[in-house]
């Protein structure tokens, strides 16, 4: 990914043959070999399109015979029909027989040939341009509007424009296109030293550029208010037309003003990154419609609900649209009018101090045709698309992270990458279970290209955006292309008389309640810049940004020990299966446990316990705090939390009330989410051998996003009356849905709701608050985060998995690993943590595990605490004093050698570690770690 742009490649990026998509360097220096490169590049691509050309067939002498000659214009000739044309053609030929009479052959003849005269010239337009050189025409007008001159007539294909006196009968100017294929709009006066931007509807010049000259492998015309148009160095193909509408100290905002395009240039490296590739119109591999696509700085998704269709897309770029763009403070506001479909969408881009911001009101969406519904925007969606000629990749958070290279070779699946942010909303429960994939927990993502980085990051509509990535294999174009999209509303799949093969698609109904959308663009230029530098920048976000505060205020690594209270099994009473609450781990095996770990020499812990009430062991919302008497009861639990308390070991009971059976003034139906088809969620358990519904297993009910913040802060209080300085509050900060009911909550009222429940039991518990996972969002509010993967979901497309999110979160809030003796690799899982300072964690629990048998927690049948104690005080000894070390310090650089097998971390306090998956040893300050080995490192 370190590759240094050497001159040639940052001429080639000027110019239209190499256009890169995001990458026009404004000050590259000039030189012979450069412009031969160019020159070459810019036949090559002149070979993908040629010009417009027109239908008409017809010589200058059939011209002539035919037409009369309105005048002449350069080295053209004009001939017009006129409105006696029938009546000339057939005086030509001797007349227009009577209908009734009798011809001899030559009079047939003469007739035929006059028909055929006037019906070629009825299929020329009203007038036709011949080049008097070459002896042939070379376009024909037909349609014409008025402009101040008089008439103004467009070729058929578009490439010449003609303006003539009002009553036809001479013409005054001629004009023609410098490139139809890549601005329909832009002509070349007649002399040949300047350009015309015309309007729209082509009845008036809109813009002049003139005073042509070369600069950075282009040619350049300037315009007197400041806008410039930059050609081909062969004058041949149109790259592009702008102007600055912002600038600060550090960047300047370019904008295509009828495309609504975006520029924003590093002043000090000359660097741009585009919202379009400007080389899109001469994409060889896309069709028109793709082209279009690539252009345009909106695509909005809309459905026909009484047609049960949402595969309607409007481009920005096509007829489709009419796009009007206004100067505002530091940028521009463009109005995107699909008037056809029905709607009118403002969107506002403006230059910030260090980042371009894309920002939409959805508040300020038009529908005006009641059969149309708006259900998904992307604004900007080929920002920094890459071209085939660049190298780099882009990042995606998924999972702990993973790269995509640039037109990455060998993908088998035809289908772009597009997860949501933040998991899928789980109110539409699937009739099968779907792959196991990762989450993407932070709203982000980032591109990499020689040594200009960019970070993207969705400030607002996070909730409800897809994050979309597509190597040229799959989008369709030569194009390498990343960024969101954002629904609007959403949509439901209902199944009619329960089959699967008669399904209807439902739609959100209402207004669009999903939140403000606003897109960040943050340039990162450096040598060598890479996904950390991307991670860094966004760990500045959180922190200027997002309120987040570094929770790592002390160096230490404490280990996470996730401890398993009770489950509801079946027993036999008299013969009659019954369900009864079954201990796992009492309350004083859990303090037997911990002394022993402690006494082992793992001093340092921070300790959940699920299902430690009999609300929790009997999944009913569970707020009350309230000993167990299968566990203990109130004695034991008090000397559990007495000795946590003596020893310094942060103790979290878990209250994980997202899911849940009814009780305790919450029923299935009052307090459960919802779907947008109208039918209850419902929580279901799939068989682990077919993945379809588990028929025995009843099915959990999904709290209400409206209950939250009354449970969580009742939770919090009474944890607190109960004594306890923490709470998990098990998967609420990582599972985000909406509620489709009548009270609709939408995933944004969702967000915000765990928000609030989140502050309520941070400001309520001096011990904070220790997430099962956790959406970005959820960040300012933890202490800590547990299973956090160190993997990425393996998608073909990924080229390798990086530790992006270890990167952004290590020093402000500590990571814990997903459970280190459930893994079938424990020794790797170990170093993958170790590398990027993640802390392990281990699940316990004290019964045998036979008795896990056909209940919830038969997954848990590695957690046998009797043989894991001895193993987590060897790693203890090992890991803690490196954990410790780096704990408040964040990671600067991280890379990988040998195919990953080595991985390399650089910590902001100077500690470097080694970690080589192969030799199972990690190395740090001259020490080395081999696994295996009992004590330590050497």
């Amino acid at each position: 990914m370190k590759i240094k742009a050497n001159r040639i490649f940052l001429c080639l990026l000027a110019v239209m043959a190499a256009l890169q998509a995001g990458t026009v360097p404004v000050s590259a220096a000039e030189g012979d070999t450069a412009a031969a490169e160019v020159s070459e590049a810019e036949t090559e691509e002149e070979n993908v399109k040629a010009p417009a050309e027109e239908s008409i067939d017809l010589t200058e002498k059939e011209a002539k015979r035919l037409l009369v000659k309105m005048g002449t214009a350069g080295d053209y000739d004009i001939y017009m029909a006129g409105d006696d044309f029938e009546e000339r053609i057939w005086a030509s030929h001797g007349g227009k027989p009577e209908k009734k009479a009798q011809l001899t052959d030559k009079q047939k003849a003469e007739k035929e040939a006059a028909e055929a005269d006037i019906k070629a010239v009825k299929k020329m337009g009203k007038l036709v341009l011949v080049d008097k050189d070459a002896g042939r025409a070379v376009a024909s007008f037909d349609k014409s509007v008025k402009c101040s001159e008089g008439l103004r007539f467009l070729s058929e294909s578009g490439r010449y424009l003609l303006t003539t006196d009002k009553d036809m009968t001479k013409p005054l100017r001629l004009v023609e296109a410098v490139s139809v294929t890549d601005d329909p709009q832009l002509f070349r006066t007649e002399d040949g030293k300047a350009l015309e931007l015309m309007s729209s509807d082509f009845k008036e010049v809109v813009r002049e550029y003139s005073g042509e000259k070369k600069k950075d492998g282009m040619l350049w015309y300037t315009s007197s208010d400041g806008g410039f148009a930059w050609l081909s160095l062969s004058g041949s193909q149109v790259i592009g037309t702008f102007r600055y509408a912002a600038e600060n100290d550090s960047y300047r905002m370019l904008v295509d003003d009828r495309l609504a395009n975006i520029g924003i240039e590093n002043k000090k490296t000359g660097y741009i990154w585009w919202s379009a590739p400007l080389g899109a119109s001469h994409d060889s591999k896309a069709t028109p419609l793709l082209r279009s696509e690539l252009r345009s700085s909106a695509v909005l998704r809309y459905g026909i609900p009484q047609k049960r269709n949402n595969n309607n897309f409007l481009r920005s770029a096509t007829d489709d649209c009419c796009i009007t763009v206004k100067d505002i403070k530091n940028g521009i506001r463009a109005e995107y009018d699909y008037s056809k479909a029905g709607f009118r969408i403002p969107v506002e881009y403006t230059l910030e101090e260090d980042h371009l911001k894309a920002s939409l009101v959805v508040s300020e969406i038009k529908e005006t045709n009641s059969a149309n519904i708006a259900t998904e925007i992307t604004l900007l969606g080929s920002f920094g698309a890459a071209s085939p000629e660049e190298q780099g990749c882009f990042v995606i958070p998924d999972g702990c992270g993973a790269l995509i290279d640039f037109d990455t070779e060998g993908i088998t699946d035809p289908a772009a990458y597009s997860q949501p942010v933040y998991g899928n909303d789980v109110t539409a429960v699937p009739t099968s279970k779907g792959a196991v994939t990762e989450q993407i927990y932070l709203p982000v993502y980032g591109i990499v290209k020689e040594d200009n980085a960019l970070l993207a990051v969705a400030a607002k509509g996070d909730s409800n955006a897809f994050l979309t990535a597509a190597v040229s294999g799959q989008s369709g174009s030569s194009y390498d292309l990343c960024g969101f999209t954002f629904v609007l509303r959403g949509t439901d799949t209902y199944y009619m008389s329960g089959k699967l093969s008669d399904k209807l698609t439902v739609f959100e109904s209402g207004g669009i309640k999903s939140d403000n959308i606003e897109v960040r663009y943050y340039p990162i230029s450096g040598k060598g810049v890479d996904f950390t530098d991307i991670a860094a920048r966004y760990r500045q976000y959180l922190t200027e940004e997002a309120g987040v505060t570094a929770s790592s205020g002390e160096e230490s690594a404490p280990f996470h020990i996730a401890l398993y209270g009770g489950v509801q099994k079946k027993k036999p009473v008299l013969g009659v299966p019954v369900t009864m609450k079954q201990a796992v781990t009492g309350y004083a095996e859990a303090e037997k446990i911990l002394s022993g770990l402690y006494d082992a020499g793992v001093d340092s812990m921070n300790v959940t316990y699920d299902n430690w009430t009999d609300d929790g062991i009997n999944s009913k919302i569970d707020t009350g705090a309230e000993a167990s008497g299968t566990l203990g009861g109130s004695r034991a639990l008090s000397a559990l939390q007495s000795y946590a308390e003596d020893n310094g070991i942060g103790l979290y009971p878990v209250s994980d009330d997202i899911m849940y059976y009814s009780g305790n003034g919450y029923n299935s139906f009052s307090g459960s989410s919802v779907r947008i088809s109208g039918a209850f969620s419902r929580i279901v358990s799939y068989d682990r051998a077919y993945g379809v519904p588990d028929g025995v297993r009843k099915n959990l009910s999904l709290l209400s996003p409206s209950c939250f913040t009354e449970v969580y802060t009742k939770a919090a209080e009474n944890y607190a009356k109960a004594g306890f300085d923490g709470i998990s509050p098990g998967s609420l900060a990582s599972v985000l849905y909406g509620d489709y009911g009548k009270d609709t909550v939408s995933r944004f009222a969702a967000m915000t709701a765990q928000c609030e429940s989140l502050e309520a039991m941070k400001n309520s518990l001096d011990g904070g608050v220790l997430a099962q996972g956790a959406n970005a969002y959820a960040f300012p509010y933890l202490s800590g985060i547990t299973g956090v993967p160190l993997s990425s979901s393996q998608f073909d497309v990924f080229s390798e998995d990086v530790p992006f999110l270890q990167t952004v979160l290590h020093g402000l809030i500590p990571c814990y690993t997903e459970a280190i003796n459930g893994s079938p690799d424990p020794d790797t899982l170990l170093l993958r943590a170790a590398a990027t300072g993640c802390l392990p964690s281990y699940d316990l629990l004290a019964e045998d595990i036979s008795v896990l048998k056909d209940t919830e927690y038969d997954r848990y049948y590695y957690a046998g605490s009797e043989v894991q104690i001895d193993r987590i005080s060897d790693t203890y000894r090992q890991l803690e004093p490196l954990l410790r070390e780096v704990s408040t310090q964040t990671i600067t650089d991280c890379r990988t050698e040998n195919g990953g097998r080595r991985i390399i971390t650089e910590y902001s306090g100077g500690t470097e570690t080694t970690a080589d998956l192969d030799e199972k040893s990690i190395e740090w300050n001259g020490r080395k770690i081999q696994f295996g080995e009992k004590g330590g490192g050497d």
